[in-house]
């Protein structure tokens, strides 16, 4: 996760979030498992109304048990509103800030238990935050946070 939050902070500009166009997408395979961009569609007052998949890439093969680029998490069950991934883009989309969550693993892998992701906002053409730029690490354990362990 560290590379990824480094890629993007160095792509930001005095403290603004740096824009889509600008990122040039990192090589998924250094990184993380999975790194995913996602368009923030909003409503007409600003508030998320749901996440559209853009651009999605994984370097371990099926882990995706369907295409998901083009796709809206709210299509995909388990993945909408009231679930724990639709709640993190939320999060990021109403405060935007980079977040850092464990969340169970949802998808065809029976090997895997948890993921630990990072959700980086991106600017669009102006001023205000359109995307979330996700990378994913997935574990075969279930996250334990330190003072749990």
């Amino acid at each position: 996760m560290k590379p990824l939050l480094l890629f993007w902070q160095k792509a930001s500009h005095a403290g603004a979030f740096p824009r889509l166009a600008e990122v040039g997408l990192p090589y998924v395979g250094t990184m993380t498992n999975i790194l995913a961009v996602f368009e923030i569609e909003r409503t007409g007052t600003g508030d998320a109304a749901d996440f559209k998949a853009l651009y999605v890439r994984s370097k371990i093969i099926n882990t995706l048990s369907t295409k998901v680029a083009g796709t809206r998490l709210s299509e995909r069950p388990g993945f909408g509103p009231g679930s724990m991934i639709w709640t993190c883009f939320a999060e990021v989309a109403a405060n935007p800030r980079p977040l850092l969550v464990s969340l169970p693993y949802v998808g065809p892998l029976p090997e895997y238990r948890s993921s630990t992701e990072i959700m980086l906002p991106l600017r669009g053409e102006g001023t205000t935050v359109d995307y979330v730029m996700t990378g994913v690490v997935l574990l075969e354990q279930e996250y334990l946070c330190p003072d749990r362990a």
